[in-house]
């Protein structure tokens, strides 16, 4: 299906210029704040897309909680057939098969119920799943209570960025949407720290009860001895405790969305024009007559009506799956295609193998002290909290692009690094006495330099550049899939790195160095940049300008523009008035339809 093309349209721009926008609200934007002085101008719109980000702080914490408790020995007394490589694959992968699920039911749901009401369901699917795992009791449990947990996060982590895209200013929408990754970090970091604090809740090692020499001959924790003997040590709060936890931020995310705004192009979708105005102005702290939020309201319109023409006109003659089947012609394949790249190549960076691995990462360059590898792990997730912030502040004064090539650069070499050093010493260090040390910290700091690298680059920016490559009526199902493929290829990376690390060893790190390189280069020969660009704009890098779409389209958009009132307009100043004369006309005709 051709898009809409609501900007060339709109624009009207005088001839023999060449405006950076061809959006009315895109150039009128052109000239205000980015970064934390456009946030700081536009309170509400910020606070709201940071208090949704709660739902990402969970899906940061279910990442990192569960990998440091892997390695606490009470965990192992309790779960002896939960300690092989494998096994731990799957426990660790199983949620992100959940949110693979999640995510692609999702894109059903948040169009069917909106946004808003979906992220309280993800709330519902969240509690159930956690439940399972705090109390489990066996294997079983643990595992359906990761796989229940992840259907709420793949859903959170799908709504959660379309959310803030699409009640983000154009000029703020890389720093609103790149606080969900700024969430996701403090998570992870939150579930570190308390499982390095409570992995002293009693001692910090199990020290069962009758046992002489809980320790099998390479230093490890015999679990399959040790199990049936209680821990006097240890206690099982140390990780039930870190666990259970990550319910406070997901209840206070539910009773908080009743108070927050539905997504004004969501409303604009169910064709309540006068909520979609109300929302706008709440957002945008404008009169509702002002000409600039009526400029928006109108490209908003301008773009569902198109959509909403194409689409019935597919269903007429392909039938209900046509919509999804839309998805696949050549100009919004290529944008699927794009994101669904994108997502592959973050997770193939290697970033969740370190966040659900790193205590296992790091004993592998020759530390056996398990307080010294949680505590390593911890200063992981400070350093990401800290290097989001670049691409909160920063990244719609720079570009998408430019932060993600050059962290990509970034990571490739943090991970030949790596990989040299491994190369040289892992044999020493597989001794498991001492032996190296300078050289184990030294494959320790490149590890955290390249979390460093990958949190202000394609942590947030994957995730702001593929909301914004899809159109309205699109951009739930094609959300979607993006997410739902991040998820499936997470999936992949939580099963396989131990066994990878446990095979390939140093060869895991130039794997993963390669695909950073080829990530940056995708970027750099495939995508185009969005910065400052509407969500309505940015048909233009996909769909051509107006004279090279199809003549039925530009017929039907001209049309659509006649009836707005759009056609000749050149600065906002000249919609005034028009969009109350719009919702007027619209139950007006509500009215004659009812009688």
């Amino acid at each position: 299906m051709k898009t809409h093309n609501v900007l060339a349209s709109v624009a009207g721009a005088p001839h023999g210029t060449a405006p950076n926008s061809q959006s009315l609200v895109g150039r009128n934007l052109e000239g205000k704040s980015h970064g934390i002085v456009g946030m700081y101008q536009n309170p509400y719109v910020f606070l709201t897309c940071l208090f949704a980000s709660l739902g990402c702080m969970m899906y940061g914490y279910d990442q990192g909680v569960m990998g440091p408790i892997l390695v606490m020995e009470n965990f192992q007394n309790h779960f002896p057939t939960l300690t092989g490589s494998t096994i731990q694959g799957w426990l660790v992968s199983a949620l992100e098969l959940g949110a693979w699920a999640g995510a692609l039911l999702n894109g059903y749901l948040c169009d069917a119920i909106s946004r808003k009401y979906s992220m309280m369901v993800a709330v519902i699917v969240f509690t159930l799943g956690t439940g399972l795992q705090t109390g489990a009791q066996n294997p079983a449990m643990l595992f359906a209570g990761r796989v229940i947990g992840g259907v709420g996060i793949g859903m959170f982590s799908m709504v959660i960025p379309l959310y803030q895209a699409e009640i983000a200013p154009p000029q703020l929408r890389g720093s609103l949407v790149s606080l969900q990754q700024l969430s996701i970090t403090i998570g992870t970091t939150i579930a570190f720290w308390l499982d390095y604090g409570l992995h002293f809740a009693g001692g910090s090692s199990c020290n069962p009860e009758g046992i002489s020499n809980p320790y099998d001959d390479m230093g490890a924790f015999n679990a399959a001895q040790n199990s049936g003997h209680a821990c006097l040590g240890e206690k099982s709060i140390s990780w039930r405790v870190p666990l259970a936890l990550q319910l406070i931020p997901a209840w206070i995310l539910f009773f908080g969305m009743f108070f927050l705004p539905f997504s004004p192009r969501w409303l604009m979708l169910k064709h309540r024009e006068e909520d979609c105005v109300s929302a706008l102005s709440k957002l945008r702290r404008l009169d509702a007559n002002d000409p600039l939020l009526t400029a928006e309201f109108l490209e908003i319109k301008a773009a569902v009506m198109f959509d909403e023409e194409t689409e019935a006109e597919l269903v007429g003659s392909g039938g209900s799956f046509a919509p999804w089947k839309s998805l696949f012609v050549p100009n919004m394949f290529k944008r699927l295609s794009i994101g669904c790249w994108i997502m592959i190549f973050q997770q193939f960076t290697g970033i969740n193998a370190v966040l659900y691995y790193a205590p296992q990462i790091f004993a592998s360059f020759g530390f056996s002290s398990v307080t010294t590898t949680l505590l390593a792990t911890g200063v992981t997730g400070i350093l990401q909290i800290l290097f989001t912030l670049p691409s909160v502040f920063f990244l719609d004064n720079f570009g998408r692009k430019t932060f993600l090539i050059v962290g990509a650069v970034g990571m490739c070499v943090c991970h030949v690094v790596v990989a040299a050093v491994d190369g040289v010493y892992e044999d020493q260090w597989a001794l498991n006495e001492g032996l190296a040390k300078p050289q184990g910290w030294v494959s320790i700091v490149f590890i955290w330099l390249f979390a460093v690298n990958f949190a202000y680059s394609w942590g947030p920016v994957a995730w702001v550049f593929t909301q914004e490559i899809f159109p309205n009526s699109m951009r739930s199902r094609g959300v979607a899939i993006v997410a739902s493929t991040n998820w499936m290829f997470n999936f992949i990376i939580g099963l396989t790195t131990r066994d990878m690390i446990d095979s390939m060893k140093f060869g895991t790190y130039i794997f993963f160095a390669f695909f950073s390189g080829m990530g940056g280069l995708f970027v750099w020969y495939f995508c185009p940049e969005t910065k400052n660009k509407t969500l309505e704009e940015l048909d233009v890098f996909f769909g051509g300008d107006m004279d090279s779409i199809a003549a039925a389209d530009k017929a039907r958009m001209q049309s659509i523009n006649e009836r707005l009132g759009l056609v000749g307009a050149e600065v906002v100043e000249d919609l005034k008035g028009r969009q109350t004369s719009v919702v007027n006309e619209k139950s007006a005709d509500n009215r004659d339809a009812e009688s």
